[in-house]
C-alpha cells in the first residue's frame, strides 16, 4: 500500500539534526509522489536556514505549482540542537506535538501550541504570516512526541485510540498501551 506519510531524521551539521513528520491529504501514488517532492525540498532547504518556519515557508512557495487544489500537506519540521539541548520547530497544520516534562516532581504532558497552515492551501503571502518558530529546551527525562493521525485514528474493536490515550501513554505508569 502506498501513501503520503513521512517520518524523516537527517543530520544538518555536526551538532544539529533535522526531524520531520508529515502527512499528505489523500492516498495512493499521487500522495506518495507529492510527499517525495516535499521531502526533496525539505532536505535541500534545511541546509540553508536555521529557522524551521523559514524552511516551511520556502517549501510552501515551491509546492504551489505541483499540488492539486484538493491536496495539502501537514508537517512539523524541527531542528534539534545537541549543544544547547533545545529543539526549534514550526508546525504547518499537523497534529500538535506533545512535550513530557517533570514540573516540581509532577509529570506533565503539554500540547505544544503553534500557528501555521498546511502546505499548499494558501499562497506564500498568507502562509508566511501564519507560520512561526517555537523553541523548547529539555531537561533530563523530558520527551517530545511527534505523531500522525494514524496513531489517534488507529482502531481496536471499532474504538479509536484517540488523543487522550496518547497523552496517558506518555505518563510514567500510564494506562494507555501504545499501538
Amino acid at each position: 500500500k502506498i501513501g503520503g506519510d513521512l517520518y524523516d531524521i537527517f543530520p544538518i551539521d555536526d551538532h544539529r539534526i533535522g526531524v520531520a513528520i508529515a502527512d499528505v491529504s489523500g492516498k495512493g501514488i499521487s500522495a506518495s509522489i507529492l510527499m517525495a517532492i516535499c521531502q526533496t525540498h525539505l532536505r535541500h532547504l534545511a541546509k540553508r536556514s536555521t529557522s524551521p518556519a523559514a524552511v516551511l515557508s520556502a517549501i510552501n512557495a515551491e509546492m504551489q505549482k505541483p499540488m492539486r487544489q484538493d491536496m495539502f500537506i501537514t508537517v512539523i519540521y524541527a531542528i534539534i540542537d545537541l549543544k544547547e539541548n533545545c529543539l526549534t520547530m514550526a508546525r504547518a497544520g499537523h497534529e500538535l506535538p506533545l512535550y513530557f516534562h517533570q514540573e516540581a516532581g509532577a509529570p506533565q504532558v503539554i500540547q505544544v501550541r503553534s500557528t501555521g497552515m498546511a502546505l499548499g492551501m494558501v499562497p506564500p503571502e498568507i502562509f508566511d504570516c501564519t507560520i512561526q518558530d517555537t523553541r523548547i529546551c529539555f531537561e533530563p527525562g523530558d520527551a517530545f512526541l511527534l505523531y500522525t493521525d494514524g496513531v489517534t485514528e488507529a482502531r481496536s474493536q471499532a474504538r479509536f485510540f484517540g488523543e487522550g490515550r496518547v497523552h496517558r501513554a506518555l505518563r510514567p505508569g500510564g494506562t494507555a498501551a501504545v499501538v
